[in-house]
C-alpha cells in the first residue's frame, strides 16, 4: 500500500529543525495558494499572469497536540449520518486516549486496511474505498478524513501536486485538526503525519497542465524520525534537555548549542537553568560556550517523552 517515489529566563536565538525546504516555479491556469499549518508552510508570490515562485517549508519536530479524546470538539465537518466507523476499530478508541493517540489509531487502521491502487478506476468516495478495500491517493485521503470525521475529528483533504523525479505528479493528502495543535497534514501513502516539500498544496484538484520547475530543494528525507508499525512517525510529544550551571557562575550568560538528527539546531543562552522542549528524539552534540571558551562538549542520546538533566561545571579546563 506504499507508493514509490519534520524555566529561568532564557532566550532562544534559533531553531533550525529537521525537515526540508524547496523552491519551485509553477506555470499553470490555476496557481497554488499559500497555506501554514503544524509542519508545513507554503508561501506563493505571483510573478505574472499563471506563473508563481513557491517556497515549501517543512518540519518534523514533535506536533504538541494536548488534552484528552473526551474533550476534542465536535468536527466542523461531519460524515454522512449512516456512516459508521468499523467495529474492529471502534473497539480500539477510549475517551482516555489522548487527541494525538486516537487520531494515530483512526490513521493506522485505514494504512493496514486499504491499499494504494494507482490505476483503481472505481469510485473514490469514503464509502466505496473502505468497501473496496483499495483506492487511489484521493480515494485513500477521502477514506481517512471521512473515519477522522467519524471519530470525532475535524479533518479536510489537500489537492495539489507531488514533484517526483518525473515531475508534477496530482495528489491528494490531509489534515486533521488536533487541540493543542492546530491542522497537522499527514499522507497516508507516505507515513503518520508527514509530509515533505515535495509537496505543492493547490486550492483544489489539479486538472490544468501545469509546469514545475525545482528551482532548489532541500529535502533530508524522513531519516530523522523513528519507525513504528512500519511506517516513519512524526511523534506528539519530543524529548526535554534540562540544563543546569553548577558552581560559581559569575554574570556572564552561557549558550547551550545543539546539534541534532537529520541537522535540527538549538541555541539557547542563559545564567542559572535552561530548558530545550520538543527535540527530536535520537543522537545530539551539545556544546556549551561562555564567551569564547567552549565549556563543555558531549553527545547526548535523547529519548521521546523523557526528560534528561545535564549539569554544566564552569570550573574545569574547558575543551580545546
Amino acid at each position: 500500500m506504499r507508493i514509490a517515489a519534520a524555566i529561568s529566563a532564557v532566550m532562544l536565538v534559533a531553531s533550525a529543525a529537521a525537515g526540508g525546504e524547496a523552491t519551485y516555479t509553477v506555470r499553470c491556469t490555476v496557481l497554488p495558494e499559500g497555506r501554514s499549518v503544524n509542519g508545513f508552510v507554503q508561501t506563493v508570490q505571483v510573478l505574472g499572469r499563471g506563473v508563481a515562485e513557491v517556497r515549501v517549508k517543512t518540519t518534523l519536530t514533535p506536533i504538541g497536540a494536548r488534552g484528552f479524546a473526551s474533550g476534542i470538539p465536535r468536527p466542523t465537518t461531519a460524515t454522512p449520518g449512516w456512516f459508521r466507523l468499523p467495529h474492529s476499530l471502534a473497539d480500539l478508541l477510549t475517551t482516555e486516549d489522548d487527541p494525538w493517540e486516537r487520531a494515530t489509531r483512526v490513521l493506522r487502521w485505514v494504512m493496514d486496511h486499504v491499499s494504494i491502487e494507482e490505476n483503481d478506476m472505481g469510485p473514490q468516495d469514503a464509502a466505496s474505498v473502505l468497501a473496496r478495500g483499495g483506492g487511489r491517493c484521493s480515494g485513500l485521503a477521502n477514506a481517512a478524513a471521512a473515519m477522522l470525521q467519524a471519530a470525532g475529528f475535524s479533518a479536510r483533504t489537500v489537492s495539489g501536486v507531488l514533484i517526483s523525479r518525473s515531475g508534477a505528479v496530482p495528489h491528494r493528502w490531509l489534515e486533521c485538526k488536533l487541540p493543542g495543535a492546530g491542522w497537522v497534514p499527514t499522507d497516508p501513502t507516505l507515513g503518520l503525519w508527514v509530509i515533505t516539500p515535495r509537496y505543492v498544496a493547490w486550492p483544489g484538484p489539479v486538472i490544468h497542465p501545469c509546469a514545475v520547475e525545482k528551482v532548489e530543494v532541500h529535502d533530508a528525507g524522513l531519516s530523522a524520525l523513528s519507525s513504528s508499525w512500519g511506517w516513519p512517525v512524526r511523534w506528539n510529544r519530543g524529548a526535554v534537555l534540562q540544563c543546569k550551571v553548577v558552581g560559581a557562575t559569575g554574570d556572564a550568560p552561557v549558550m547551550a548549542e545543539l546539534s541534532g538528527p537529520d541537522g535540527e539546531e538549538r541555541e539557547l543562552s542563559f545564567r542559572r537553568t535552561g530548558q530545550f522542549a520538543g527535540l527530536t528524539a535520537g543522537r545530539w552534540l551539545l556544546t556549551v560556550r561562555r564567551g569564547d571558551r567552549i565549556v563543555q562538549r558531549c553527545t547526548l542520546q535523547l529519548e521521546r517523552g523523557k526528560t534528561v538533566s545535564f549539569s554544566i561545571d564552569l570550573s574545569g579546563p574547558g575543551v580545546g
